[in-house]
């Protein structure tokens, strides 16, 4: 007697699906980014707010999620994440969020504080210069397309360098 798949388990067979971390802290940046600035973040933004919360907590020794980015030609991204929202676009997410998570709220409320206040594009910007991201793309210009693995190790060092001379 063959097995009868359901339609979620398929799906989850055929595609990578977000980490449950990934998703739980996304959810939890778009909850805080919407009672900071009474707006939701687009999808880039969302991107790179996940980037710099995972780069800062990966150089305090602590992984948010085990998904890792791509250097994209805009910027860093993790590909599930893309998927989840590429039906926004440029547009503001304004799907359902649920609880946020509590376990790392105020951290991840000190990042959508300092770099929530940026838009899509000037956080991209930010991150073209941001070693981890030129490491990964190599010889690339910054206009060509990339699906370069950004290493948890470069982000790690990347992060923890500037916590070093920043404080």
């Amino acid at each position: 007697m063959q097995k009868v798949m359901s339609v979620s388990l398929l799906y989850q067979e055929v595609t990578k699906m977000l980490s449950p971390k990934l998703d739980k802290i996304q959810r939890t940046i778009i909850s805080i980014h919407r009672d900071l600035f009474d707006e939701s973040p687009s999808s880039m933004k969302l991107q790179k707010l996940c980037y710099y919360a995972q780069g800062y907590a990966l150089a305090e020794g602590n992984e948010l999620f085990p998904d890792d980015f791509q250097a994209w030609q805009h910027g860093p991204v993790v590909y599930d994440l893309y998927t989840k929202y590429q039906d926004y676009q440029w547009r503001q997410i304004d799907a359902d969020v649920d609880e946020p998570d509590n376990a790392n709220y105020e951290f991840l409320r000190d990042i959508v504080s300092a770099y929530g206040r940026y838009d899509g594009a000037a956080l991209s910007t930010m991150t073209h210069r941001d070693k981890p991201w030129i490491e990964a793309r190599g010889d690339l210009d910054e206009s060509s397309g990339s699906n370069a693995l950004i290493t948890k190790g470069s982000l790690k060092e990347f992060f923890s360098s500037k916590l070093r001379t920043h404080g």
